[in-house]
């Protein structure tokens, strides 16, 4: 009779689609709790879309774009605001803006190592409507910012120097401009 019971169970477990009494009976306490926590495994959060950063047109020029030994290129990023209300620019470090000079490769050359050394204090600008920001810079054409024979000097050639900021919700890019190291 045991036998008869048994085999009707397992009959009853195949064809009952709905019925999960048949499957929990069938497994052991271990197995119930795997078969558990793998389903509360599988329920997926839906996902958060991040809040798109505002662009804040930004350029880079130089006083100098043909540089000769001993010649100091001003380097000078503006940001102005162009969006319909003032923005308050929230900086996670010290740095602002950062000038990046790359060589035809596109390797970053200055600042050495392409890192720059900013205090871990937050700091901002206020930027009203139509307002601009100007950061200058000074490179001789060295691995470092500042006049010639501050730091090492790169090798004769082309190179692109460009700027970002990064603010929080906000995000600044110029595209780079050609300067020659004679």
């Amino acid at each position: 009779m045991l036998d008869t019971r048994h085999a009707l169970r397992i009959a009853t477990c195949r064809f009952a689609l709905c019925d999960l009494r048949c499957t929990f009976h069938r497994m052991n306490r271990l197995a119930i709790v795997s078969f558990v926590l793998g389903c509360v495994a599988c329920v997926e959060e839906a996902p958060v879309e991040p809040f798109p950063e505002q662009i804040i047109p930004t350029t880079i020029t130089t006083s100098d774009n043909d540089l000769l030994p001993g010649e100091t290129a001003t380097l000078s990023v503006t940001i102005t605001n162009t969006l319909d209300e003032g923005v308050q620019l929230t900086f996670p470090t010290s740095c602002q803006a950062l000038v990046y000079i790359r060589n035809s490769s596109g390797r970053v050359t200055t600042p050495e190592n392409g890192e720059y050394e900013c205090a871990s204090v937050p700091s901002s600008i206020n930027l009203g409507v139509g307002a601009s920001k100007t950061f200058t810079f000074e490179w001789g054409g060295g691995i470092k910012f500042g006049p010639p024979g501050s730091s090492t000097r790169v090798l004769p050639g082309s190179y692109y120097a460009s700027a970002e900021l990064r603010a929080d919700g906000y995000l600044a890019i110029a595209f780079p401009i050609l300067i020659v190291v004679h």
